[in-house]
Formats: structure tokens, C-alpha cells, sequence
């Protein structure tokens, strides 16, 4: 059975406002549940002290990547305090984290992009570290003020070639002229009450990783270049896979594409071992999954559905829409997979 025509065909169960704006809610009304780990050294580097301003005029690219070089292999923190720090994400000063780093951020600490023209840009890099932590605070992109129409690659957070054992933790990243957050070639990367909101070409892409976990987080308002997913896991290549992956607890709320893509390659089996459960969903597009055979439907079971239905309501003449909550099956080991 298709995965989508079964979200759509279970119970459906009409929605009062209060349980509509329960289910929609911030990550704080329903209790984050972050994963954030804790340093292990008392070290703490205070970018203000090193000299950003976090005035959103100045660049603070230098200063902070000083804090950062200062706290690596220390298992120490950067502590970014409240504030605007702009960012030069698009040349070779891009900001780079490394092993044994906790980035933390204030809760009204933001890093933002400075306007640029680029195809592609990075506002934070984690490539080739490990024992790597980040949490809290806002990455917020320049879609709004991108000076040119090409590209699709300006990320929020790219997590890159041979990086390990990395937590994202009540982070938010929107507006980027690519997608909030990125992963390529890593291992063991958890993403926990994480929000991706108003990004142009996905929430969070997988391109390549062997342990990807993404729990009590939001992917909302995806729009601007296909395929505008909440999460797409989407080798590039046949040599990429994608594996051990645990998508929980989640919502995908108003992305023009399909909330989660999967999509693997022809004549090649590159993603398995994919678990979603107990996602809400609303849009036209819940799940879209094509060319992934170790994909197994009695992994994908427990997730709802909000759709717009026409109800009758007795002496009006035309339907009044309602909001419907559609529930999935429960979950199963009949290791049935998902046709094509």
C-alpha cells in the first residue's frame, strides 16, 4: 500500500480550534525535549570578549571564528550572548567548527547572513570534526536580500565530509537561500527541537549519513526552488547512502513540497533502515517516497495528518471546511516495503 493513500484512508477525526492550535504549537508549548550534551571543560570563550559587537551592523565573521579556534579540541564552549551578529558566510572566512566544541547561543543570539550574490554560502561548517554541540539561538539566512536568482546552496548549517558524533539542539535556522541545515558524508548526527522555517529549497537535506536521528523538531513554510521539502534524503550519487535514520515526533507544517522525500537512485538500493513515526503533517504532500525498496512500510506507521475536508453544516448551503486529523496505522513487523 502505498504510504500516503494509507495516512489518507485511516480514521479521520474532525478538529476543534483549541486541538488544532495544540497540535501546531511551538516547540516551547509542548515541551522541548532537547539533547544538548555537556561540555566536558569549565573552558567558556565569550565572543564578546574577543571583540564581536552583535550590533547587526558589524562584521563579526573574524572575531568569532577566533572564539571558536580558541575553544577547539578543549571540549570547552563559545558563548555567543544576545545580540545580531553578521556573518560573512558566503567567501572563505566562512565560520568553521571544530572537534570537541560546544557552540552555544543565547536565546535572542542570532547569526545572520551578510547580503551576498553567491550560488552558494555557508553560515556555519562542521566538516572533518567530531564531539561537536550547538544549541540554541537563531541562523537566519538573506533570501529576503540575496542580490542575484541563481543557486540553490545557502545554507544555515552544513555538516560536511567525515564529521562525527554531532547534536544539534533548539536551533533555529531560517530564511536561507538553500536549506536550513545540510548533511553530507557524517556519522551520527541528532537533530533535537531543531526549527527549519521559510527556507528556499528544503528544511534539513541528507545527502550521505550512517545514523541520523531528528526528534521534536519543526520544518515549516519550505518554498522558492523544487523540491521543497520539510527533510529530503536524497543521495546525489550512487557511492552516497543513507542509513539508520530515526525521524520522531516531528511536524512538517505548509512546505510546498512534500513534507519528507525519500529518494534514491534507479536500479540501486542506497537508503534503508528508515523509521518515521509519530509526525504531524499538513499539506497536500505528507510522504513522497520513490526508488527505495529497503524502505520498509512497517517502519512508517503512527504519523498524522491535518487536511481541509468539506463538512456539512445542516441548513447552510455550502460546506463549511473543517480540519480533519487523518491517523496512520499502527506500527507493525510485517516487513511489507513500500511500492513504487
Amino acid at each position: 500500500m502505498n504510504v500516503v493513500q494509507d495516512v489518507k484512508r485511516s480514521r479521520g477525526i474532525v478538529l476543534t480550534a483549541a486541538a488544532l492550535t495544540l497540535l501546531l504549537a511551538p516547540r516551547s508549548a509542548l515541551g522541548a525535549e532537547g539533547c544538548a550534551k555537556r561540555p566536558f571543560s569549565s573552558i567558556v570563550v565569550n565572543v564578546r570578549q574577543i571583540g564581536a559587537k552583535g550590533d547587526a551592523r558589524s562584521d563579526d565573521t573574524s572575531a568569532l571564528q577566533v572564539a571558536l579556534d580558541r575553544a577547539a579540541g578543549t571540549g570547552g564552549t563559545v558563548f555567543v550572548p544576545d545580540g545580531t551578529y553578521m556573518v560573512d558566510a558566503a567567501s572563505q572566512r566562512r565560520l568553521k567548527i571544530h572537534s570537541d566544541t560546544t557552540l552555544k547561543l543565547a536565546p535572542h543570539a542570532t547569526l545572520r547572513v551578510i547580503p551576498n550574490g553567491s550560488k552558494e554560502y555557508a553560515l556555519l561548517t562542521v566538516a572533518g570534526s567530531s564531539n561537536v554541540s550547538i544549541t540554541g539561538g537563531t541562523l537566519e539566512g538573506d533570501r529576503a536580500q540575496h542580490s542575484a536568482k541563481e543557486g540553490e546552496w545557502g545554507m544555515g548549517l552544513s555538516i560536511l565530509r567525515g564529521a562525527k558524533n554531532i547534536t544539534i539542539s533548539g536551533v533555529t535556522s531560517k530564511e536561507m537561500w538553500g536549506d536550513g541545515f545540510y548533511v553530507e558524508g557524517a556519522w551520527g548526527v541528532r537533530f533535537c527541537s531543531v526549527v527549519a522555517d521559510h527556507n528556499r529549497r528544503q528544511g534539513l537535506s541528507v545527502i550521505d549519513v550512517d545514523g541520523l536521528e531528528v526528534t521534536n523538531s519543526a520544518f515549516s513554510n519550505t518554498q522558492g526552488t523544487r523540491p521543497m521539502a520539510g527533510i529530503d534524503l536524497e543521495p546525489d550519487t550512487a557511492k552516497q547512502l543513507i542509513s539508520n535514520v530515526r525521524i520522531h515526533k516531528s511536524r512538517f507544517v505548509n512546505n510546498k513540497g512534500p513534507g519528507i522525500q525519500v529518494a534514491g537512485k534507479k536500479h540501486a538500493s542506497l537508503i534503508s533502515r528508515v523509521e518515521i513515526t509519530e509526525n504531524l503533517f499538513v499539506g497536500e504532500v505528507p510522504l513522497k517516497i520513490e526508488y527505495s525498496p529497503e524502505v520498509l512500510q512497517s517502519q512508517i506507521c503512527r504519523n498524522r495528518q491535518i487536511v481541509r475536508q468539506a463538512v456539512e453544516t445542516g441548513l447552510s448551503t455550502y460546506p463549511e471546511p473543517k480540519e480533519v486529523l487523518v491517523v496512520q496505522h499502527e506500527c507493525g513487523d510485517s516487513g511489507l516495503q513500500v511500492r513504487r
